[in-house]
Parts: C-alpha cells; structure tokens; sequence
C-alpha cells in the first residue's frame, strides 16, 4: 500500500524531462516563475516540463507575450501552485486561437479534444480530469509519516470538512492542520486554532459534491475521494 502523499493525476507523468523555456524576447523569467511556483507549493520541476510541451506546441508562444503569459499560468497551476487556478481557469476560457487551445491541452498534459469537458466540469468539480474514473473514484493522499518524507507524526484524528471549495481540516497530535486541494495540487499548512468553520467531524466525512475524505488508526495518510456523477 501507498505510505506516501501521491496525486493521482500525475501519476504516471503525462510530461517528457526537458529544458526550461526562454520567454527573454518578451520580457518574462521563466527561472523567477518556476521559484515563484515552488513557493507556492507547486511542483518547478513539473512546471518547466508541462511548460516546455505548450511551447514544443506553439513556438510562436515564444515571440508573444500574452500566449506565453497564459501558458506560464496555466503551466503554475497545472504544477500545483493553487493559488493560480482561478487565473488559469479564466485564462482557458478565452483562448483566441486553435494553435493557443492546442499549446494549453499539451500544457495540461490532456487532448486538444478533451479540453472543452474538462474546462466545463472543473466549474463544478475541481477534482476532475480525463481518466479520473480509471482511479474509481481516489484523487489524492496528504499526509503521510514525516520520518520518510510526510508531513505528520501520527495518524490524523478528526477531520472537519471546512466552508472553502477543496479544504479540509486534520486534528494531528494535538495540532489543527489545514488542506487545500484540488485535481493538480494539494497545500497543508498548521492551523492556529481548532477552525471555527467546521461543518462536520468523524473518521469519514462525506461533503459536498460527493467528495468524501477518509482517515484511519493504522496511517498517516488522509485518503481523498469523488463519487463519480450518475
């Protein structure tokens, strides 16, 4: 059995090792993006390959400032940086051209053909992606023992669903954890205070949009589900 965190949708990784783009001719550092992207919690190393397969499909991104902005985004997000989702989300909605909407599937690691249902069920579902219904239903694990790389040193306790779309909250030896996740990426960061937006509590809580979050004695790991829809 899995003892570590793992996102599904990178795994196997849809994206071939490569160099780092240069996006220099129009003014942007790539170098400073992938930091950027690594200090928010996404992946850099994911982040220049799922980069460098948009450009590998629209070089002319490289001489265009607004093609290549949409595809660092889009690359941040798709490397996990949640923060970037919205934009990115936003971004894929208003692509001008075919050669655009091409480099953004390459980008997200999916078919040019997929990218309409995907951009359709993110706005309800935002742990969907094609081949979700391959895992039957397992998204992602967080958590995991921190002697081998995990963030916890016992097994989680309680887990409260909280107000946010994708966020939950572990009770971790006496410690308030909160997760923010979503089909690319997933952030735990220690909590103050027990939160005060909880809405339910138990070893298997069941929230909105059939997703259900699930704990246990014997791991460290917090195991996150989506009901497929009917």
């Amino acid at each position: 059995m899995n003892r570590l965190p793992v996102q599904l949708a990178n795994a196997p990784a849809p994206f071939a090792p490569a160099a780092l783009p240069d996006f220099s001719s129009v003014g942007l550092d790539t170098a400073l993006a992938a930091r950027s992207v690594s200090q928010a919690h996404g992946d850099a190393e994911l982040f220049t390959r799922a980069l460098a397969a948009g450009v590998a499909a629209d070089a002319a991104s490289r001489d265009d400032r607004d093609r290549a902005l949409d595809l660092v985004a889009i690359a941040g997000w798709r490397a996990g940086a949640l923060g970037l989702r919205a934009d990115a989300l936003t971004r894929l909605a208003a692509l001008p051209t075919a050669e655009t909407r091409v480099a953004a599937a390459a980008v997200l690691g999916i078919g040019v053909d997929q990218l309409d249902v995907f951009i359709r069920r993110q706005g309800t579902d935002r742990f969907w992606w094609p081949g979700r219904a391959d895992q039957r239903g397992y998204v992602l694990a967080v958590g995991g023992f921190r002697g081998i790389g995990g963030a916890w040193i016992r097994p989680p306790e309680r887990v409260e669903r909280l107000a946010d779309p994708g966020a939950f909250a572990f009770l971790v030896g006496g410690v308030w954890w909160r997760l923010d996740a979503d089909v690319w990426g997933s952030r735990l960061a220690v909590l103050a205070e027990e939160p005060a937006t909880a809405l339910a509590s138990g070893e298997r809580v069941t929230v909105q949009d059939g997703v259900t979050v699930v704990i246990g004695p014997d791991t460290h790991l917090a195991w996150v589900h989506v009901r497929e829809a009917a």
